[in-house]
């Protein structure tokens, strides 16, 4: 087989997406500028326009490798035309005379198809598409998902999905290609995607923990949380013992400040793992938000008590006690947080921001221009620094 036969036979089979990037390499080459792009029964459509001999052309170009009689493809194609319109046919056949010929459509045929790939060198890439897509063939089945996990873990996403699809083709444990793909998709944040695809998993194996959890998971990242909710609640009826999923059901009840629901929920994560700091911290932070602040303290109390130097429940605390009006209290966590952490700035400008409220503007002002020293941006500690000044000068 001669060179350009290899090649125009490569362009025949190799992927839709492949295809259809070449060919739009090689039309923004010819200096096409693209308007609109749609593939139609295998078949691509586009709309363009270029500077031929000083005025701007526009074009409806057909490109195909249908195997289409050229004929009925240049009729098919004038059918789009309108009177301000050209034509442009690329095919992958060879043309087998002039009498096809059409005053009002430009047909590149497979020599001259191959003469562009030539001179805009790209050659070498189609052969290269060419070989990959003869790896796709000789795959065995029960490569096609490890190697898809293998692409994407290196990124190559359409590669992946490409192995996913034989996977799914070939019949080898098509619930997991079907999830791979969710998975990809989460990833790209194409989520209606993710969501079909996951779906097509959970007709295969219904009571599969992993796939709604994942399930939930997209819906969470689409913001669709009452569905996150319903899908981790199904996850977690399969397998109640499930922490992660537990955890994540309980983050999105806290966001959608459905709290007496998130506390249940974090309760039933601590009766199977006591010692989570960052759980009795979101236990703690729903019994806040609905005013229930010794029951607030309390949980934070169980954080603190294993690590005492936990910042984020030392913040909540300090937060609670200003809640409940008890500024010294809150003061004397602040000092915590700042001998703590001395070089950090928010936590200068908490402990300035609580003594301005005791009117202890001369030690707000120390806290305040401390907070600034380590972070120049810290505008809310700027403007701080000027009331306070302010305040003193009376």
């Amino acid at each position: 087989m001669n060179k350009r036969k290899k090649v125009l036979k490569a362009v025949q089979k190799m992927d839709r997406d492949d295809f259809e990037g070449l060919c739009l390499r090689v039309l923004e080459d010819l200096g096409f500028e693209i308007s609109n792009l749609k593939s139609i029964s295998g078949d691509i459509l586009v709309e363009g326009t270029i500077h031929r001999k000083g005025e701007m052309k526009n074009f409806v170009i057909k490109i195909t490798r249908s195997n289409e009689n050229i004929s009925s493809a240049v009729e098919d194609l004038k059918k789009l035309l309108s009177p301000a319109t050209e034509g442009l046919l690329i095919t992958t056949d060879k043309i087998a005379n002039d009498s096809i010929l059409d005053e009002r459509v430009e047909i590149v045929g497979g020599g001259k198809l191959y003469q562009l790939l030539e001179k805009f060198d790209l050659l070498s890439e189609v052969e290269e598409l060419g070989k990959k897509e003869e790896g796709f063939k000789s795959e065995k089945k029960s490569d096609f998902i490890q190697k898809g996990n293998n692409y994407l873990a290196n990124g190559d996403y359409e590669t992946a999905q490409r192995f996913y699809d034989k996977a799914i083709e070939s019949g080898d444990n098509k619930a997991l290609a079907f999830f791979k793909k969710g998975e990809l998709f989460l990833g790209r944040g194409k989520y209606d995607k993710a969501i079909k695809e996951l779906k097509n998993a959970l007709e295969i194996y219904p009571n599969s923990v992993e796939i709604w959890a994942l399930l939930g998971d997209v819906y969470d990242e689409n913001n669709k949380k009452e569905k996150a909710v319903k899908a981790y609640n199904k996850a977690i009826e399969l397998n109640e013992n499930n922490l992660d999923v537990l955890k994540k059901k309980g983050r999105v009840l806290y966001e959608m400040k459905r709290y007496d629901e998130a506390i249940l929920c974090f309760e039933d994560i601590l009766d199977l793992e006591s010692n989570s700091k960052e759980v009795w911290n979101n236990k703690a932070l729903c019994h806040m938000r609905n005013g229930e602040y010794e029951e607030s303290l309390e949980s934070i109390n169980n954080a603190l008590s294993i690590d005492q130097k936990f910042e984020e429940a030392l913040l909540n605390k300090a937060l609670i006690f200003e809640n409940m009006g008890e500024m010294d209290k809150a003061l004397e966590v602040s000092k915590e947080l700042v001998e703590s952490l001395p070089d950090k700035s928010e936590y200068h400008y908490v402990r300035g921001a609580y003594l301005a409220e005791l009117e202890r503007y001369e030690d707000a002002l120390i806290h305040m221009n401390r907070a600034v020293e380590l972070d120049p941006e810290n505008e809310q500690a700027q403007m701080m620094v000027s009331a306070l000044e302010r305040k003193i000068r009376g």
